[in-house]
């Protein structure tokens, strides 16, 4: 089944048009008390327009295609790095030329994306800091090639898993030590020994940072991913409790397959909170009648659930494409043995009647090859089997 995003979700489209509004305010404050012609006024907001629109139409893109350091991320975290990066601009906007904070922002840009993208937002901030400031054309390179050199670093130590070596961070301090110097000299003439030493202090400062600084925040993104499914695992997830109040009988069904569904995938080492989120909105698209799936799949990307659960709810039952992995595979079986339970009510009570019942209807759906696109294996089919038979109740 094909699961592609038709739209932006509720979340996303809430962080990207926050972002806009920050740089829209950011402009008017870093604009307020410059003189500026209406002209160059009316140029500044077509350019600023075009800007977020290819701006937007490529964050979509880039997260689709898994640049972002979590693909399913509600850009909450480039929200803040936005945030924190026009503060910055702000912050030192009344500096003297050259001690703009250029390197830290491409640092903070690549802690979320990937290089590319990141290289063209610093860019284009280099640009518009220049013109409404009204910095010499010395400036704007000196910050273009400060941008393109960050963007580098940031992208190579990412890569490298942040492993500190020395030499990276010195070479970081040379980059931010050299190109400004370089550049003063092009537009004052000669190089002033008094420029060195404040060029010098502010690469110190600007190496300290990144150094203790750079690995925290690109770690805070990868955890981006693992919030994100303890918090759509937990059973009060304002979703979750969505579908209690649609149907209260339905909820219990869900935090059932979802408190089984993880005991089964720590048996055989499976992703046990991928089979936990999968569980509980496996049946999701109820609340929206029929076709469940394609409406479980429809809600659960509006709620900017992760692509491995909606692929999940997706192969709800098997009905339209086949469990396709493991986690899939668990949460196909416990779903199915909780639904037969509870449906034939008492007759189940006896422990023996459920370990029938699972025997049966688990090597039933295994002949038929219900899982044979899954990658499950037969000793890992065999390990939920007996997890199952072990927990007695399914009621």
């Amino acid at each position: 089944m094909n699961i592609e995003e038709k739209k932006i979700a509720p979340k996303r489209f809430f962080y990207v048009m926050a972002m806009f509004v920050v740089s829209v305010c950011s402009v008017f404050v870093l604009s307020y008390g410059r003189k500026m012609l209406l002209d160059q006024a009316l140029c500044l907001v077509t350019l600023f327009a075009a800007y977020w629109m290819v701006l937007i139409l490529s964050l979509v893109h880039q997260r689709r295609i898994g640049k972002f350091t979590y693909k399913d991320t509600t850009y909450q975290h480039l929200f803040v790095i936005s945030l924190i990066s026009w503060a910055l601009i702000i912050g030192t906007s009344y500096l003297p030329d050259y001690f703009g904070p250029i390197l830290l922002i491409a640092f903070l840009y690549v802690s979320v994306c990937e290089s590319s993208l990141s290289l063209a937002m610093c860019i284009f901030l280099d640009v518009l800091l220049c013109f409404i400031t009204g910095k010499n054309s010395y400036v704007l390179y000196c910050y273009c090639i400060l941008s393109i050199f960050g963007t580098l670093f940031a992208y190579y130590i990412k890569e490298q898993k942040h492993e500190k070596r020395l030499e990276n961070y010195v070479l970081i301090g040379l980059v931010q030590f050299l190109i400004p110097c370089i550049f003063y000299d092009f537009t004052y003439g000669k190089l002033e020994l008094s420029a060195m030493i404040q060029f010098g202090i502010a690469a110190v400062i600007h190496t300290l940072i990144i150094y203790f600084g750079f690995g925290i925040l690109s770690n805070w993104d990868h955890k981006e991913e693992s919030i994100a499914y303890e918090t759509f695992s937990d059973f009060d997830f304002s979703l979750a409790q969505d579908l209690k109040r649609f149907s209260p009988g339905e909820y219990y069904h869900a935090t059932k397959v979802s408190k089984l569904a993880r005991d089964c995938a720590a048996e055989i080492g499976a992703d046990e909170l991928l089979c936990a989120c999968g569980g509980l909105y496996y049946h999701i698209g109820i609340m929206e009648g029929e076709p469940i799936v394609d409406n479980g799949v429809s809600i659960s990307q509006n709620r900017c659930l992760p692509e491995p659960v909606v692929r999940i709810i997706s192969e709800y039952g098997g009905i339209m494409q086949k469990p396709s992995t493991p986690e899939s595979a668990i949460v196909q079986m416990v779903d199915s043995l909780v639904t037969k339970v509870e449906a034939l009510g008492d007759t189940m009570e006896s422990s023996w009647n459920q370990e029938m019942l699972i025997y049966q209807t688990l090597n039933e759906y295994s002949n038929e090859g219900m899982y044979d696109e899954s990658g499950l294996t037969m000793n890992q089919f065999l390990k939920i089997r007996d997890c199952l038979i072990i927990k007695e109740n399914l009621l």
